[in-house]
């Protein structure tokens, strides 16, 4: 039986939070147990895609009125609000036997774990195998558009994932891949404060295409320890591991630190 580390992380900054998902995937060793981390915010932060645009459409200023920090994600994809939601990421090997393929065999995979979750809860979690969206009417809200591999909940999207894949070449020796998965599953309706970052989305359309664990009566009926607990143990039985529960070390942390000047808050300003 395999073993997985699992680090359930105190509330943390932004900063902090992108910070850690780089030093986990920097850390990937071909030796090294995949780990999967559980974290929360200190307060409700916006993450940006990597390569996403900056434009009217995203109201920066009012994020800061909000008191909400704004970060750059290391993954590509749409802005997410979080401080509503489950957080999760997992790093690990490409080549490891239990994530043998490309990026999307490593969202199917990862993706049973997770249906597995949602039908403890009682829902009818549909994997959408490929995505048809062809209009995109909310050019940065995340969770308006699923893609590939991604859950449904009565047809509409209730968690979001996104990932980076890292190449390093030692001497002599195959090129080896490790690849770092992040995401969210809505835990309560944050749609109204989206409204007010993005003032051009549309409530109708949000409301037609997110769901929450809120939204589908499942919470505050099971608290959000008990979504955690059951979370952890789906994915165990699901993939058949043994966790290993080990939190930061001194080492990594220092790490953290040092990686935390690559992901300030932006400043409008700056923008």
């Amino acid at each position: 039986m395999r073993t997985w580390r699992l680090i359930k992380d105190i509330p943390r900054s932004g900063s902090f939070n992108m910070a850690a998902d780089q030093v986990l995937l920097d850390k990937c060793r071909d030796d090294a147990d995949p780990v999967f981390r559980l974290y929360d915010w200190e307060c409700p932060t916006l993450s940006l895609g990597k390569n996403e645009k900056i434009d009217s459409l995203i109201d920066l200023q009012e994020c800061q009125n909000l008191s909400i920090p704004v970060v750059r994600r290391m993954t590509g994809g749409k802005a997410v609000l979080h401080g509503f939601d489950l957080t999760y990421s997992l790093a690990a090997g490409v080549l490891d036997s239990q994530f043998p393929g490309g990026i999307l065999d490593n969202y199917q995979f990862l993706a049973r774990g997770f249906k597995h979750f949602f039908q403890k809860l009682g829902l009818n979690p549909v994997l959408l195998k490929k995505s048809h969206q062809k209009e995109k009417t909310e050019p940065h809200i995340c969770f308006s558009e699923p893609s590939s591999y991604e859950i449904l909940v009565e047809g509409r999207k209730i968690i979001g994932s996104a990932q980076r894949v890292r190449i390093t070449r030692g001497k002599n020796s195959q090129p080896k891949r490790f690849f770092l998965q992040h995401g969210s599953i809505l835990l309560k309706d944050s749609i109204p404060l989206i409204l007010r970052i993005f003032p051009y989305a549309h409530e109708k359309v949000l409301r037609r295409k997110i769901h929450s664990l809120q939204s589908v009566g499942i919470y505050p009926k099971y608290s959000k320890k008990e979504l955690i607990s059951l979370l952890i143990e789906s994915l165990r039985k699901t993939f058949e591991i043994e966790w290993n529960n080990r939190n930061w070390n001194a080492k990594e942390l220092n790490s953290i630190a040092d990686c935390e000047k690559a992901y300030q808050p932006l400043e409008v300003q700056h923008v």
